[in-house]
């Protein structure tokens, strides 16, 4: 049984009545999301940021230089002016940004851009918040501020202006935000560490300064400055980072970064990109927006594992070190007394990352919590065949999740590759190697062990290399598909016309076997099987599949209801060759004389509003007024009513039937669609496991425009829509946050 489902926003009021309750139909809106999105970098600063690395390496003089500039300390005070030079990310130039010091903190000089004060960008309270945040306080600590938490956790920052205080500047950042698409909300950039004296560097500010947004990115909101302060962290680091070692790679000083983040106690940055892009060089740091944001996803995670195995305590080594990638990592292992190497945390990380269990082995594990396992290539048909080209210091992920007994021989192009098996059931979990050329076996398959996961992994920095593998087993039983979770209790006693509808995931590779429904009394109802839309309004039914189809039963069960239920009326479609790969929808007609007892209906069990599900129906006329429409139906304001429809999938002829019990394996944030949307647009994401959410909606300046979500939602796939009332058209954004992780994407509404 699937555990994958919906949870829709419930909006309006729909009354209807059953023979044995009362329920209540309410317009099922589905969440959108935020538009434009916030980055930590930005392609001209990463090439400038290179450009300095580059005559720190070929001038070293230049270091010298910055020691030897030290002069009288800024000693600034409250309305103090000054005009800095910032970055001008469109023209690649740099320009002056007359300011004003609006707070001095025990650390810190907080700036206000004056045209940006002027504007009411930044408010007074919103530097007293910031102040507080970087200097006395953090969400992982109520007596220790940013400052005191990253000094602690990396090391000193530098000081080439003899003030030990760091200077903030809250400005417009000009990166060319137009409403849509990413936007820097903060930056350091170590050229305003090099003396101006130095050829080239005339516009430096020779401070220890940071520069942080405050146009999109609200800092008079809550999530603002959140994100404001959560930036702090993460730039600081860079210039801690910067003062013990400037030609660190990218990927451990941002990693670095990252981590800050979390130890001061703000979000994991956003997973999904690694989880679904596991098979990439450990190191590498790309140039393109898309891919960028995955490497930063592989470096939260990297930092976090390694934070949970070896302490905070070890990045302080880590950035002192002089040496880089593998080489600087083994060199802070020996500084911190641990025996364990690179090559040794790599491979654990590989089973933590699909494991992540403390029981089969501490080394396996995250000690933070709600860290979504990776996804791999998942195979329901214990027959395959694949393939594929893993790349160094990466590894890629193969799922068997359906059949018995299953053999499978994996043949390498170089012995770097190493291949494992995690098999996990009920009541055991077990890691064991796998030789190529040679088949492993395991006839526990399906009973012991209901999935095993292959991890084929190069360890090394040479590659990539190939591999491939065949396997065989008992298989191509048919999967059931099923929402429900209990005998049913009764039925609804709709409209003649009205639609019933079950929505189902779609599985690569799969072909529909055939579809059963529970019906109340002896009666024959029509419907189909459709592509499902993506969306329930204005339809979930999309190109047919297989319509119409009939299912009958013979007989009237009494009540009270016999357990289990007899009246499940089979649709054998296996003939037909249904491709059940994408999401599809299966759906009936009520017939009848209109609301009688005695009309043909489909049975129905109420589940906690909690639990997910697919279930929807359309009412010519919704006994609460209003237009035809889709809608779901609630019991009361806890419980929701969901269809005894279930559908079977194959992988070949057969007659048999197995239940699969299938979770998502990772937060996923899908794309809105439609989008460009009007009047509402659907939003879905997926969840491995039960978990606190909140999707929300921002204007471009970072402003909320409505919260869709905020309570614990169970594992699954839920889908929300958003409806705007009085929004004007433009670009939003919709961010989904759970645990410690975010993730945000934009969306278009065309009025």
């Amino acid at each position: 049984m699937i555990r994958r489902a919906a949870v829709l926003l419930c909006i309006g009021a729909v009354w209807a009545s059953t023979a044995h309750a009362q329920i209540r139909a309410t317009v099922a809106q589905e969440p959108s999301a935020p538009t434009g999105f916030a980055m930590r970098h930005h392609p001209v600063l990463d090439r400038n940021e290179a450009a300095v690395r580059k005559d720190l390496a070929e001038h070293p003089e230049i270091l010298t230089s910055m020691k030897l500039a030290k002069r009288t300390a800024w000693n600034f005070t409250v309305g103090s002016t000054r005009a800095w030079y910032g970055d001008n990310l469109v023209t690649n130039s740099r320009y002056q940004v007359p300011s004003t010091c609006r707070a001095v903190g025990t650390n810190s000089y907080i700036f206000v851009e004056d045209a940006s004060w002027t504007a009411g960008k930044v408010t007074q309270a919103a530097v007293d918040s910031m102040v507080t945040y970087f200097n006395q306080r953090t969400p992982a600590n109520p007596s220790v501020g940013i400052y005191g938490a990253d000094v602690a956790a990396f090391g000193n920052p530098p000081d080439v202006d003899a003030d030990p205080r760091v200077i903030i500047l809250l400005l417009d950042i000009q990166d060319g935000f137009t409403g849509s698409g990413g936007f820097v909300t903060g930056y350091f950039y170590s050229f305003n560490e090099v003396p101006a004296s130095t050829p080239g560097y005339s516009t430096s500010n020779q401070a220890e300064i940071f520069f942080i947004d405050c146009d999109p990115l609200d800092l008079t909101s809550a999530g603002g400055l959140t994100e404001g302060n959560s930036t702090l962290a993460h730039e600081f680091q860079h210039m801690i980072h910067f003062n013990y070692d400037p030609q660190e790679i990218t990927f451990i000083n941002e990693a670095s970064s990252l981590l800050a983040e979390v130890h001061c106690g703000y979000s994991l940055y956003g997973q999904s990109g690694y989880n679904n892009e596991t098979n990439q060089f450990l190191f590498t740091w790309r140039t393109g927006e898309a891919d960028v944001l995955n490497d930063y996803s592989r470096a939260a995670r990297w930092s976090l594992y390694l934070r949970d195995q070896l302490g905070i305590g070890f990045f302080k080594h880590l950035v002192a070190s002089p040496l880089h990638g593998e080489a600087g990592v083994n060199a802070a292992c020996a500084a911190a007394g641990t025996p364990r190497r690179f090559a040794d945390l790599l491979t654990d990380w590989f089973f933590a990352n699909i494991l992540n269990d403390a029981t089969v082995d501490p080394k396996y594990a995250y000690t933070s919590a709600a860290i979504p396992k990776v996804v791999g290539t998942s195979y329901l048909n214990p027959t395959a065949t694949g393939n594929g080209i893993i790349q160094n210091l990466a590894a890629q992920y193969l799922t068997f999740a359906g059949g018995e007994n299953l053999s499978i021989t994996f043949t390498v192009s170089n012995p770097a590759v190493v291949v494992r098996a995690v098999e996990i059931g009920p009541s055991s979990k077990r890691i064991l190697d796998v030789t190529p050329g040679a088949a492993f076996a395991e006839p526990a398959f399906g009973s012991t062990y209901d999935v095993i996961h292959f991890i084929v992994m190069n360890n090394g920095q040479a590659g990539p290399f190939s591999y491939s593998f065949t396997s065989t087993g008992t298989g191509s039983l048919a999967l059931e598909l099923a929402w429900d979770t209990s005998e049913p209790t009764g039925y609804l006693t709709q409209s003649a016309g009205d639609t019933v509808c079950v929505l189902f995931d779609g599985y690569e590779g799969a072909t529909l076997d055939s579809v059963r429904v529970a019906l109340r009394r002896a009666c024959t109802m029509t419907g189909g099987v459709w592509e499902y839309t993506g969306v329930t309004r204005p339809t979930p039914l999309g190109k047919k599949l297989a319509v119409p189809i009939t299912a009958s039963i013979a007989t009237t069960p009494a009540s009270p209801y016999p357990v289990p239920w007899p009246n499940w009326a089979t649709v054998d479609l296996h003939t037909q060759n249904i491709n059940a790969a994408q999401p599809f929808a299966v759906a009936f007609v009520n017939t009848g004389v209109g609301t009688a007892v005695g009309d043909p209906r489909v049975m129905v069990t109420a589940a906690p509003g909690t639990t997910p599900y697919y279930s929807f129906t359309y009412l010519n006329v919704p006994s609460g007024g209003g237009e035809p429409d889709w809608f779901y139906l609630t019991k009361d304001a806890a419980n929701v009513w969901i269809y005894l429809i279930r559908a079977y999938i194959s992988f070949g002829p057969t007659d048999a039937r197995e239940t699969a019990i299938l979770h998502p394996s990772v937060v996923s944030l899908s794309q809105n669609y439609p989008n460009p949307f009007n009047p509402t647009t659907s939003i879905r994401f997926t969840l491995p496991e039960r978990q606190q959410v909140v999707l929300t909606i921002y204007d471009p300046l970072g402003r909320e425009v409505e919260t869709l979500v905020n309570e614990s939602l169970e594992a699954g796939t839920h889908i929300f829509q958003w409806r705007p009332r009085h929004a004007a058209s433009g670009t939003y954004f919709y961010r989904l946050q759970t645990g410690q992780q975010s993730e945000t994407k934009k969306l278009v509404y065309i009025r």
